[in-house]
């Protein structure tokens, strides 16, 4: 309005030096154009006014929304960590259904909360990691029972017969934490069709576990069946490997540690296994039975130094990448009378099989230089 006000007087000191009909027309012209500026700044500061409040609104409508995210996440989590604390102290408990029980319950959240799964894994390491014996407990010698009385003696048999089926309990426990941790790393491609180099990085399985490193330093396990998975690092130092372990065709995406790992009462079978970074088989105790590398792949550092192979090993087709990463060391240290060379001029990289490798070596050009061959130590062989 105080525009409108300047505005008119401006207009009409102008009309003075007209008289008249003149000046009474130059006066009304001078209303109408106050007026029209005003109402044009009384629409400008309406408009102003109606934008701050719609950005003041929005960004409230943006505040509140960002708080409720944060509520709600905030919520989230307090239920994971209400749901994780409540089936880890399942784990701990006597019963063997409840541990069960637990076991399952981490393994939905898991499945569910891919930040979480970590942290699941490494809850299921720990329990793997506890003490346990391999073998049930023996029957009560007779000459334990002779000169027991009918009470005494029916005691200690009950207390073995107790004994064993917790231990059988338990080793199911077990089994079904191996089972859950280790169906969760299947790749879940066709080797025969997959050749995608070094790795598929997309495993086509739905359930599984991208990632993941494994800590089973110390562990007890029975029966390992490790075929096809796929792991970003594995420590099995001073593992037991109960009943042999089956790592055919398993990724080790960095690091594989078998340092002082025992295989004991069956084989270690590596059947196109593939080995990263880095792989240590020091002092690992592979037993009396026959050890297979056939097919395998090594891609860094290897260590044998020490590795007890009493059943002997063999390493068909097996290959290893002539240009490595030599922050471990610049030449890999093969079981004894073992080495590597370069192809000859005319040699192709054998094939054992399709199924057995996802490398096209058919595609190789003769004697590429990508790749050495692991073979029998002649004193010949050379990766000069």
């Amino acid at each position: 309005m105080a525009a409108a006000t300047v505005t008119m007087w401006f207009m009409l000191a102008q009309t003075q030096p007209l008289h008249g009909a003149a000046r009474a027309t130059a006066r009304i012209d001078a209303i109408k154009t106050a007026l029209t500026v005003g109402a044009g700044t009384g629409g400008a500061a309406a408009l102003l006014l109606a934008l701050r409040r719609q950005w003041l609104s929005e960004h409230t409508h943006i505040r509140q929304e960002a708080a409720d995210a944060a509520a709600e996440f905030d919520a989230t989590e307090r239920r994971i960590t209400e749901l994780y604390t409540a089936a880890a102290g399942q784990l701990g408990s006597e019963s063997p259904p409840v541990r069960l029980a637990g076991l399952y319950a981490l393994e939905r959240l898991a499945q569910d909360h891919a930040h979480h799964r970590q942290t699941i894994v490494n809850m299921f390491c720990a329990y793997l990691r506890m003490p346990f014996t391999p073998t049930p407990p023996l029957d009560v010698p007779e000459s334990d029972l002779a000169g027991l009385s009918v009470p005494e003696r029916t005691t200690a048999v009950a207390a073995q017969q107790t004994a064993a089926a917790a231990w059988e309990q338990e080793r199911v426990v077990r089994v079904t934490a191996q089972d859950i941790l280790t169906r969760h790393l299947w790749v879940g491609v066709d080797r025969g069709e997959n050749h995608s180099w070094p790795l598929n990085p997309a495993p086509k399985e739905p359930k599984f576990w991208p990632g993941i490193e494994l800590d089973l330093t110390g562990a007890v396990l029975l029966d390992f069946e490790f075929v096809g998975r796929r792991v970003e690092i594995a420590t099995f130092a001073g593992t037991r490997f109960i009943g042999g372990a089956n790592f055919a065709h398993a990724e080790f995406i960095q690091h594989g540690y078998f340092e002082g790992a025992r295989f004991e009462g069956g084989s270690a079978h590596f059947l196109g296994a593939w080995f990263g970074s880095r792989v240590i088989f020091a002092r690992t105790d592979f037993g009396d039975e026959p050890v297979v590398f056939d097919g395998a792949t090594f891609t860094g550092m290897t260590f044998f130094h020490g590795a007890v192979l009493n059943g002997g090993v063999s390493f068909e087709a097996a290959r290893a990448l002539a240009e490595f990463n030599q922050n471990w060391g610049r030449v890999r240290q093969w079981p004894q009378e073992w080495t590597e060379r370069h192809l000859t001029a005319e040699e192709r990289m054998p094939l054992l099989a399709p199924k057995f490798s996802r490398w096209p070596e058919e595609n190789l050009p003769p004697g590429c230089s990508t790749w050495t061959l692991v073979v029998p130590d002649d004193g010949s062989a050379s990766t000069g």
